[in-house]
């Protein structure tokens, strides 16, 4: 027989003031007054900071020393409501959307869902502690997060519109057989400046002028590529219908083309903005680690930090792995044992990445070849493989950090105990 105990549940008097958010309208629901109260406002900071300064006093009344202001996160419509609870020194947590989904069923018995049913929802979650810490960021953070944000934007951005720069070339330039980043090479560069990448105009003054013409923009271009260019452009001239319609082909491309551009220039501008308040927040947490070449740059550990927020706010590794979402999901009953599986309930934005870090560190050569290519080895997945070595160095962050030391090479894959019997 196996007995396992947990430390009791406490009542705290707390007054829990529970808010379903919506663009125009919160809907809150509290037992202050000794039995559950609905109550609705606006959600404008001078509603919201009129209706919890009132409460605040009931409860206080009551005998209440704290109060607790907690809701579902809504992207953008509870900004305010945080933000003035927080400025008026109430306490502030958040409730999981899963949790409240499931809740609702078993309080009320049906999947209908309501503005007046969620906040009872939601103060029961709240009243069984079942909460989520909502943490308030230092300017520093909250900027690098920001930046964060307007980095992978334009990223998806520039993708999507290499996508349909890629299409529209094949329209404009039907016989153009290059690889894909030709055009993105000094060369590429050259012949969408010099000739907007249309058959029509490289070919309209005949192979040598194009050969100089390039020749003077890409002095080391190679012949070779001269002449396959020029000859896919005559091939393709061949098939274009009217030179109107190939004008607004080329506009289209031009465009395209100077939104990958633009784009680019965001994705630069965000990343040295990135990298210096990282350098900033270094100077006030020493701990935090500095690039290793081969391992780590500074761009990449502003991105684990702008996710994480402060790492010294998650006490054990196990909840560093949980915010991450790459902690495992285990299913038993009985005799039955399901696989293991990672939770993926963390963010999303960090897990991406961790495998954008650690892609080049699985080479044969590189700093978890040798982990990666065992486990692949003995059946594993790829994919498996490149997530237990996500797990493997976001637990190497989180103890690089914890220690305020230099990155050891030697200490990766050595517990502290063969560490030291080594040293």
């Amino acid at each position: 027989m196996k007995t396992i105990t947990s430390p009791a549940q406490t009542n705290q008097p707390v007054a829990i003031l529970a808010f379903d958010v919506s663009k125009k309208y919160l809907n809150m629901a509290t037992g202050i007054s000794g039995q559950l109260t609905d109550h609705e406002f606006r959600n404008s900071t001078p509603e919201i900071e009129k209706h919890l300064n009132r409460w605040t006093q009931r409860a206080h009344m009551a005998g209440y020393s704290e109060i607790l202001v907690v809701c579902e996160p809504t992207g953008c419509y509870h900004i305010s409501l945080l933000a003035t609870a927080h400025r008026l020194g109430l306490k502030t947590a958040w409730v999981s959307g899963e949790a409240v989904f499931k809740m609702r069923a078993i309080e009320t018995n049906d999947s209908g869902k309501t503005d007046l049913k969620d906040p009872h929802v939601i103060h029961t979650l709240a009243s069984m502690g079942k909460t989520l810490i909502c943490r308030h960021y230092d300017e520093t953070y909250a900027l690098l997060r920001q930046w964060h944000a307007l980095y992978e934007q334009a990223d998806i951005e520039s993708v999507r519109t290499k996508c349909l720069l890629a299409s529209q070339l094949k329209v404009l330039f039907p016989d153009y057989d290059f690889q894909k980043d030709f055009l993105y090479t000094r060369s590429g560069v050259a012949l969408i400046e010099l000739y907007g990448a249309n058959p029509q105009q490289i070919t309209k003054d005949g192979k040598d002028r194009f050969c100089q013409q390039m020749k003077q923009a890409v002095s080391r271009m190679r012949q070779r590529t001269l002449d396959k260019l020029f000859s896919q452009a005559q091939s393709s001239v061949k098939n274009q219908r009217g030179s109107r319609l190939v004008d607004i082909q080329q506009w289209r491309f031009r465009q395209l083309w100077d939104d990958c551009q633009r784009h680019q220039a965001r994705k630069e501008e965000a990343r040295q903005q990135m990298e210096n308040l990282y350098q900033e927040l270094c100077q006030f947490d020493p701990h935090l680690p500095q690039q290793q070449p081969g391992v780590i740059s500074t761009f990449h550990l502003a991105r684990i930090v702008a996710e994480t927020g402060p790492v010294r706010d998650f006490e054990t590794l196990r909840k560093f792995m949980r915010y991450a979402g790459l902690n495992l999901r285990e299913k038993q009953s009985g005799t039955y044992r399901g696989k293991n599986k990672l939770s993926k309930k963390g963010r999303r934005l960090l897990r991406k990445v961790l495998g954008l870090i650690v892609l080049p560190l699985v080479k044969r050569t590189g700093l978890y070849g040798a982990y990666y290519h065992n486990k692949k080895a003995h059946g594993m997945s790829g994919t498996k493989a490149m997530t237990a070595v996500m797990r493997k160095f976001l637990k190497l962050f989180y103890g690089w950090y914890k220690s305020g030391g230099h990155f050891d090479r030697n200490r990766v894959f050595a517990c502290e105990s063969q560490y030291l019997s080594a040293a």
